[in-house]
């Protein structure tokens, strides 16, 4: 057998962007809430799963009937819907289907680090006009429009931060370019004051997208879904893999969907109960929070790493963003969604901060 070296070469970006790291915690946490998923699971969901037959498991799966709920959900025809892998992989479809060389993504940043990977490995290039708070930054994202904006990341509420974006930015930049694909993520959008589904729907320009891993709690079965015009969901069909959503998980997800809206109900009501909680609290210990319309609080830290370690050895994972330029100050502590852990996350706050 030879044993002459692998000579293949990556492309140049990977070169930079290595792979994607989640962040590091330490095991045995008690309350993990640095990755905003939702609460655990109802024992009807428990059930669900455990009724899975064997037909279920060896045939590939069809995601056409989840397709079709989703789609008398919003009122749609289901050929304007698309379940994906998560909502990432509703957004790399995009991202390969409008980017490539000489075209253009505009980011508002901070925001969901995969966006500029996707678009890098399309061989795009990436704007990033700032948006580290408050109001969605309309007039720079316009001034950055050009012939080759191929597409527009509306990330709302946004990811860090909890920022969101108004249905009139939306219409005004759907607006001023025609030409581009403005792509409106909507993972945390069930926490937001304005939902912006509906008008999405409307505009021919716009996607959206939307998952099952925050509100709904269901991250592991990794099920998002665009909700798209239907020529731009023919295009993602068209990039992705045929069955890139399990049969089982899509089981779990039609199920959730059919039968858990007043849970999710709940949960959206607790969260923001606690996200209230966690931005008094942080005000008291002398950290600045950022206000946030998502399952997290976004706050800036004198020593984020220091907080974090003292949150880690009392067993609770959170997230700061060492590494990430502009960001060393900030520490991201998600919402439990959960009345007695959100009580242990008080107390251990207030220890990690010597109150």
């Amino acid at each position: 057998m030879s044993s002459t070296p692998l000579q293949v070469s990556p492309i140049a970006v990977l070169k930079d962007a290595g792979r994607y790291q989640p962040p590091v915690r330490p095991a045995g946490m008690k309350l993990v809430i640095d990755l905003n998923e939702g609460p655990a699971p109802t024992p009807d969901i428990l059930a669900r799963l455990a009724a899975v037959d064997g037909e279920t498991l060896r045939r590939y799966p069809d995601a056409t009937a989840l397709e079709t709920r989703l789609a008398a959900r919003f009122g749609l025809p289901a050929s304007r819907v698309v379940v994906t892998a998560g909502g990432d992989d509703a957004i790399e479809r995009l991202c390969r289907a409008v980017l490539s060389p000489g075209k253009e993504l505009i980011l508002p940043s901070p925001s969901f680090e995969m966006f500029k990977r996707y678009a890098k490995f399309a061989g795009a290039s990436v704007t990033e006009p700032a948006w580290p708070e408050g109001r969605f930054p309309i007039d720079a994202v316009l001034a950055a429009v050009t012939p080759n904006t191929a597409m527009i990341a509306v990330v709302s509420p946004n990811n860090p931060t909890g920022a969101v974006a108004t249905a009139d930015d939306l219409r005004r930049v759907a607006a001023a370019a025609p030409h581009a694909l403005i792509l409106l993520d909507g993972a945390y959008a069930e926490f937001a004051d304005e939902d912006l589904t509906a008008l999405a729907l409307t505009l021919p320009n716009v996607v959206m997208v939307r998952t099952f891993s925050k509100a709904r709690g269901l991250a592991g079965l990794r099920v998002g879904y665009a909700l798209a015009p239907e020529r731009v969901a023919d295009w993602m069909r068209a990039v992705g893999a045929p069955f890139a959503v399990s049969s089982v998980s899509i089981a779990i997800a039609g199920h959730d969907l059919d039968n858990n809206d007043a849970r999710l109900a709940a949960t959206v009501a607790q969260v923001k109960v606690e996200r209230e909680r966690i931005r008094r609290v942080l005000e008291q210990l002398g950290a600045q929070p950022v206000p946030s319309q998502a399952n997290f609080v976004l706050a800036r830290v004198k020593d984020p790493v220091a907080v974090r370690d003292a949150l880690f050895a009392q067993g609770v994972a959170v997230r700061a963003f060492t590494g990430k330029p502009g960001m060393e100050n900030l520490l991201r502590i998600g919402c439990p969604a959960n009345a007695a852990e959100m009580d242990f996350l008080e107390t251990a706050l207030r220890s990690a901060f010597g109150r």
